[in-house]
């Protein structure tokens, strides 16, 4: 599945329901991701369906964490932070959401003590198209609910927190690795060009022959490389195309073979509002004859 670039979803200094990003929680929740051990999905506004139809299905999962020092401006002053950026395997009602320039803003959901190993963790990620429905001021206001805090319900633990909303970018990672034709054509390139940075297929030099008496000199030799490229390239692409062309072939034959059957079905096959009717018969079963 597709993952997308690598953007910004928590800052160092961030506040949630009151309470601070620590760099500390940055820092534990890039170095602890591990799909493996747990995958945090990703969700509409924090609500968690039981049913697979939107709204609040999944909409993916977070791939990958990393950390990256940003500068931010805080009160006219610039200040270096710590940023928490996902890569993220989006579903493709995510993708489409996010082309119709909805749920433009995402909010994690953090757990101070992942796993109960003491460090923090991500367990969910939400998408939002109001980020003012999860901004600071509101978390802390539905904070100072207590128990009757609104987000409660929507916290996989009472302990967990949800950080202020921030924009998303959602861009597909364009360095996924292709396949099929285009990948092979580039492989080869790649593969030439690292050749020949290398030098690897530079011709030793030597001296050119004398050209005979009275003549006046021969034709410069054909350039081995390039024929060795030609004859690579052709046989490359030729492969490409042979394995792009077997897949449509076999379909092409069989809606061939399907054609061909319903073809004879049709043929043999009596028109509906008519009958046929049988032969006239004696007494004793025999056709009479019709005359």
């Amino acid at each position: 599945m597709a993952k997308t670039r690598f953007f910004r979803i928590a800052v160092e200094g961030g506040t949630t329901d009151g309470r601070v990003i620590e760099r500390a929680w940055i820092e534990q929740m890039a170095a602890g991701y591990n799909r493996a051990t747990y995958t945090a999905s990703i969700n509409c506004e924090h609500l968690r369906g039981y049913s697979p139809e939107p709204p609040f299905n999944s909409y993916g999962v977070v791939d990958a964490l990393k950390t990256e020092e940003i500068e931010i401006d805080v009160a006219g002053k610039k200040e270096k932070r710590l940023a928490l950026l996902a890569s993220l395997e989006p579903n493709d009602q995510l993708l489409a959401v996010n082309r119709a320039r909805q749920k433009l803003f995402t909010s994690c959901e953090i757990t101070p003590n992942m796993g109960g190993s003491g460090k923090a963790g991500l367990v969910g990620l939400a998408v939002t198209d109001n980020p003012a429905s999860l901004g600071t001021e509101m978390l802390e206001f539905a904070a100072g609910k207590g128990d009757a805090n609104p987000f409660a319900p929507r916290k996989q633990d009472k302990a967990n927190l949800f950080t202020a909303a921030l924009e998303a970018d959602i861009a597909l990672d364009d360095a996924n690795d292709p396949t099929g034709m285009f990948a092979s054509m580039k492989a080869m390139f790649d593969g030439f060009a690292s050749k020949f940075a290398k030098g690897d297929d530079k011709p030793a030099e030597t001296t050119p022959p004398a050209p005979p008496a009275g003549g006046t000199g021969g034709k410069e030799p054909a350039n081995d490389n390039f024929a060795a490229f030609a004859t690579q390239l052709g046989d490359t692409m030729t492969q490409a195309l042979a394995a792009a062309i077997t897949p449509l072939n076999a379909t092409v034959t069989s809606i061939q073979t399907e054609l061909s059957a319903l073809k004879t079905k049709v043929e043999t096959t009596q028109a509906p509002d008519t009958f046929s009717r049988k032969p006239a018969t004696g007494g004793s079963g025999a056709v009479l004859t019709d005359c």
